[in-house]
């Protein structure tokens, strides 16, 4: 009988094999192409995301909050002949009127120098509203 010989598992030199000449190799590789790969790893990224982009589900579009309005104001006609003329009469009665009440106001403020403001304010709009002016009635602002 003959008797088996062992043998090693490793068949070649060492057991190591040629692995870290191919290792060598690839390394070599990557630093003289590094361009190349970088140029291929942004095609694939590029590739993924334009893939994710087609797949998602479309945004909502967004609606803008509605512009608020200005208020228009419609042009004031154009006033001639006698209707300009009432206006203008009747802007001068009520600055006429203004200006009586102020000379009043002031009357009644001189006429009674210890009262507040508040007091002559109430005593002013109780004569106004008496319709009495001291500039037309010259009667006495007291009295009923």
């Amino acid at each position: 009988m003959a008797a088996k010989r062992r043998r090693s598992g490793s068949k070649g030199a060492g057991g190591i094999g040629c692995a870290p000449f191919l290792i060598l190799i690839g390394i070599a590789l990557i630093i003289q192409y590094w361009w190349v790969l970088l140029i291929a790893a942004g095609m694939v990224a590029l590739t993924v995301a334009l893939v994710h982009a087609a797949k998602a589900p479309p945004r909502p579009a967004r609606v803008p909050p509605p512009k608020p309005q200005p208020a228009v104001v419609p042009p004031r006609p154009v006033l001639a002949g006698d209707d300009l003329t009432a206006q203008m009469r009747a802007q001068k009665q009520v600055g006429r009127i203004r200006d009586m009440q102020e000379w009043d106001y002031e009357w009644i403020r001189l006429a009674h120098p210890g009262k507040s403001l508040r007091e002559v304010n109430d005593i002013a709009n109780a004569h106004f509203a008496r319709g009495r002016s001291i500039g037309i009635n010259w009667g006495d602002p007291s009295a009923p």
